[in-house]
């Protein structure tokens, strides 16, 4: 008998076609989180759950659900999950350590091209009806030759710094752990005297060059 897998949220067609192979599973279709209850009513007898960001498990959920062998978190933080808990009964917790570090400095790098090119005013104004042709108005800045400060960098942060290359910025960080001359120079990036304590912070500013 194949093991039954839990998934309390909506995933791709592809996830389910390779989990389906080797399990049965009871998949979450809809968008919107399941009842706690609900998902330990099915959880009961099964060997693997994959969880969510709004999920959460504790001794309460382990005790109802034995046969559990594996919780795997589609996520990166596990606040929310007692990982020692599941330690304890020898049970497997696994999270995605870089899982969002691609989307989140692209969506940086999105928010920084809609504000420093005046998109979203562009668009509302286009949707008043009021816009009659061309203007010299809502030009924008744009990044090309622009300074970037990012406080923090660690993963997102250089995932940004790689993507704004791209557009000629010139990228100055802060962080505790500062790289090397030689990584900065690989990066194109340099490192502000003053070392800030904070993480995954951009900020932005368009400077004299």
């Amino acid at each position: 008998m194949k093991p039954l897998v839990v998934v309390t949220h909506w995933i791709h067609k592809e996830v389910v076609d390779y989990l389906s192979g080797s399990c049965n599973v009871f998949l979450n279709t809809t968008l919107y989180t399941l009842p706690r209850a609900t998902i330990i009513d099915k959880a009961r007898e099964a060997e693997a759950i994959m969880v969510f960001m709004p999920d959460s498990i504790d001794e309460e959920f382990l005790s109802a659900c034995p046969n559990l062998k594996v919780v795997a978190a589609a996520l990166k933080g596990y606040d929310n999950f007692d990982v020692d808990a599941c330690t304890r009964r020898g049970i497997w917790f696994t999270i995605v350590p870089d899982l969002l570090t691609v989307p989140t400095a692209e969506l940086a790098l999105g928010i920084l091209m809609v504000l420093t090119r005046n998109m979203l005013a562009g668009d509302r104004f286009v949707r008043t009806g009021e816009f009659t042709g061309w203007k010299p108005q809502l030009y924008g800045v744009g990044l090309h030759g622009a300074i970037c400060g990012i406080i923090g960098f660690g993963a997102v942060g250089r995932a940004l710094a790689k993507r704004l290359r791209s557009f000629d910025v010139r990228i100055i960080y802060n962080d505790p752990s500062p790289l090397s001359s030689e990584e900065e120079d690989e990066m194109g990036v340099r490192g502000s005297l003053s070392m800030i304590s904070f993480r995954a912070v951009i900020l932005f500013s368009r400077l004299s060059r």
